[in-house]
């Protein structure tokens, strides 16, 4: 038998090392099919605790399947972690879908799932037209933009409603891009630009997933979504306030850009919804320049300059809802959240305007835009520039804060503490945060002025439960009428040893 030489013994050794790593793959494919379904696109996690949510590594957090209740009507979640019924994948022929993206206000908080305003609209649109709701609570334009890439694109929309805002443009305790970039931000991350470089490998992508992927979904846990959301020892939910937005306003405009060039790329129409807000109608009256001065402003002229640079169509929601000449109360929830009414108004804007256009039969709603370049902007309320809160951040919508100190906790757990309304059998929370250990504390509470306080010790940090020791403080009840009042509710002591708190009694550390 003849010798091999060198070269042709190293390309033997080539060719029995490739065909064993080909084997390993095909092996790998076949058996491992769920978790390489799972490492591209993680599939929303069964429920266990309503009203939190799972933890997911692109997304920060998602809404499990099933059924909800929340201020009394349902919410049903179908089977890809989205409001509404489930989707028919791949879209059936001569089917017109319009999805929309945003946080609770565009996925319809409080109102029934044909309440929502995109649902109206399709409803009034004809059996051609379907709205699927790729709005999650709490969602950022970051978070949404991971969700359009990931899962809510493959849905194959041909219109994609754009009503981020609310969640970007919010002072809170943590800043999207750097906690998306600590949980890979699905490949936008340094890490995440190597697991694509390796993603072709099945074998790399089992590891990951179980290496990382997952290990990750499960440390991020359930946050629910009107907590605080901060990032004390690496989780959400601290509440501790650092001065700074969820999406800085250059970050901003740029998901928004990014979200219209994935549009435009899966042959998708793009239109913006500029959300109302319950200032917007009790502040009509007053001077121009006072309307200026609100915190959210800037963020909406970044959405009207996006519309304009790429000729979207813009519903003006604060317009519309000032032209009715209805009391607030009667189109908002709260200071954000529309009413099933709030939403009959953005639906039929929103009808009215795909109607015109044609758009179930084909027609285009964009005009050529103006093409300009992003420009750099300065966000003047992150230095200071807005009535300070407890702890020195600007204020974000509605800018009340109960908070103090929490003293003589004996359980051991994850401390919630929820902000209600007194009173009801079925209290609405107004505002909740978490704290791993005793010590400060703040939660928001809207434009409330009058509160009461509950603690959860939340043993396992998974959500509270009915297992889960409850603390009621409601027999002192937080009258925040003035001034003076708010200053001594941001300075309380709670005791959970005596069960009682001390109005204006604490020194919150800084």
């Amino acid at each position: 038998m003849a010798r091999l030489t060198v070269p042709k013994k190293i390309l033997f050794s080539v060719l029995v090392v490739t065909g064993a790593w080909l084997g390993a793959e095909a092996i790998v494919t076949h058996f491992y099919a769920a978790e390489l379904r799972a490492w591209d696109s993680p599939p929303p996690a069964a429920q266990s605790g309503a009203p939190n949510m799972q933890g997911n590594a692109y997304l920060l957090w998602e809404i499990a399947p099933g059924t909800r209740y929340e201020q009394g009507v349902s919410v049903n979640i179908n089977s890809v972690g989205l409001r509404g019924p489930e989707i028919e994948i791949p879209k059936p022929a001569q089917t017109r879908r319009l999805l929309t993206t945003g946080d609770s206000s565009v996925f319809g908080f409080g109102v029934q799932d044909n309440e929502v305003f995109s649902t109206v609209a399709a409803d009034k649109l004809g059996p051609k037209a379907e709205a699927v709701c790729g709005a999650i609570p709490g969602y950022s334009s970051l978070q949404s933009l991971n969700l359009l890439k990931i899962r809510a694109l493959d849905t194959a929309p041909d219109l994609l409603v754009i009503g981020n805002i609310w969640s970007d443009n919010n002072f809170d305790a943590f800043v999207d891009k750097d906690l998306l970039a600590t949980y890979a931000g699905h490949r936008d991350s340094f890490t995440g630009l190597i697991s694509e470089k390796l993603s072709s490998s099945a074998i790399f992508r089992v590891i990951d997933w179980r290496l990382r992927v997952l290990p990750q979904a499960r440390e991020v846990r359930k946050v629910g979504w009107m907590q605080g959301n901060g990032t004390q020892n690496g989780l959400l939910g601290s509440g501790n306030q650092i001065g700074l937005r969820r999406v800085a306003i250059n970050d901003y405009a740029r998901a928004l850009e990014a979200m219209v060039e994935l549009a435009k790329d899966r042959g998708a129409e793009v239109l913006f919804v500029l959300l109302p807000n319950n200032e917007d109608i009790a502040g009509s009256t007053q001077p121009e320049n006072l309307q200026n001065q609100k915190a959210w402003e800037p963020y909406r002229e970044v959405m009207r300059a996006a519309a304009a640079r790429h000729g979207a169509p813009i519903i003006e929601g604060a317009e519309l809802f000032i032209e009715t000449g209805i009391p607030a109360n009667e189109l908002f929830l709260d200071e954000m959240h529309p009413t099933a009414k709030g939403h009959a108004i953005l639906g039929d804007a929103l009808f009215s305007l795909l109607d015109e256009a044609g758009w179930v039969d084909g027609g285009q709603v964009m005009t050529k835009g103006t093409g300009s370049a992003l420009q750099e902007l300065t966000d003047p309320f992150v230095a200071g520039n807005r009535s300070p809160i407890p702890g020195g951040a600007p204020a974000a919508i509605g800018g009340n804060f109960v908070g103090g100190v929490v003293q003589n906790v004996t359980e051991e757990g994850w401390i919630q503490i929820d902000a209600i309304q007194p009173g009801d059998l079925n209290p609405t929370v107004l505002g909740s945060t978490k704290l791993k250990t005793a010590g400060s504390f703040q939660v928001p509470i809207g434009n409330a002025t009058t509160v009461v306080l509950r603690a959860y010790i939340d043993r396992a940090g998974d959500g509270p439960d009915a297992e889960d020791p409850l603390f009621e403080f409601s027999s002192t009840v937080l009258q925040l009428d003035d001034a003076e009042a708010l200053e001594a509710a941001g300075n309380l002591v709670m005791d959970f040893k005596a069960n009682t708190i001390e109005m204006g009694g604490a020194t919150p550390a800084p």
